[in-house]
């Protein structure tokens, strides 16, 4: 049984996929490179174990205590076979005694992922953004989130645009991560008409602020 359903929730199909991951870490400033060097070992197994298409470690910019891992799991099967591992059961062991609060980890399908794009370079910025509404305002959300999608993948300097949906749940969270080649890109698209417009429109239905914070990658 999946360890992703809730309790008295049916589990996803084990099939069912891809299964975007994002967790979240925050531990003692003084602890950073302690911390910075476990999660880097954690990241290069993951990359190893079966079921994985990509596994990133992301360091948040102006609180470089905090990080995330961004992952893409095959199906629900290989996800859950992933937690069960040692790598990520060896990293939470480690990471006990100078950590904040738990790990935080997030499951998602995806909504929408813009095609084409590019890899990323070595001015490139990576956004993870986090914005939930109410249940009744659904489906006004993923009313306004068709034109989001549609103009951000024609932006300039769009490498990665990917509107995530958590689940399992009742699916009025969702996770967005964008990686634009520049700075200047990046604020070309939120000062773009799309995105105006989205906020706008956002702003009345969420169930809480928009959160949005830039990371760099760490190799």
């Amino acid at each position: 049984v999946t360890q992703m359903a809730a309790a008295g929730e049916a589990p996803p199909d084990p099939n069912q996929g891809p299964v975007y991951v994002t967790t979240y870490y925050e531990v003692s400033p003084g602890n950073t490179a302690q911390a910075l060097g476990f999660l880097k070992e954690y990241r290069d197994a993951a990359r190893k174990e079966a079921g994985v298409t990509s596994s990133d470690l992301l360091q948040e910019l102006g609180m470089p205590s905090r990080f995330i891992t961004n992952e893409v799991w095959r199906n629900w099967a290989a996800y859950d076979a992933h937690t069960k591992a040692a790598a990520r059961t060896q990293l939470h062991l480690k990471m006990l005694p100078i950590q904040f609060g738990p790990p935080d980890a997030r499951t998602h399908l995806a909504h929408y992922v813009a095609p084409g794009g590019g890899a990323p370079g070595a001015n490139s910025v990576f956004i993870v953004s986090h914005l939930d509404v109410t249940p009744n305002q659904l489906p006004r959300l993923l009313e306004i989130m068709k034109p989001l999608s549609e103009g951000s993948a024609k932006d300039a300097g769009m490498q990665t645009y990917q509107i995530l949906r958590q689940a399992p749940g009742v699916g009025n969270h969702f996770r967005l991560y964008e990686v634009w080649a520049s700075e200047r890109a990046w604020d070309a698209h939120n000062l773009a008409a799309h995105t105006q417009e989205f906020r706008n429109e956002l702003a009345p239905l969420l169930g809480t602020p928009y959160d949005q914070r830039k990371y760099s990658i760490v190799n």
